[in-house]
């Protein structure tokens, strides 16, 4: 069995920006970009975003059956 190596890692965000949502048809939603520090360099993780109607959590439907 190989020897568990621990490597540090630092998470970052972008500061949120506005973003048009195309199912509201309004700018009610937030993209940020989300970063990841290696000690070998910094990687982009991706973009994110979320509406503050569309994905708002108290407001969901059970689509269960």
């Amino acid at each position: 069995m190989n020897p568990r190596v621990e490597a540090p890692i630092t998470t970052a965000t972008s500061e949120p920006r506005e973003k048009w949502c195309p199912a509201c048809k309004a700018y009610t939603a937030v993209a940020f970009d989300v970063h990841a520090l290696f000690p070998t360099g910094l990687t982009w993780l991706g973009t994110f975003t979320v509406c503050e109607l569309c994905d708002d959590p108290s407001d969901q439907e059970d689509t269960r059956v």
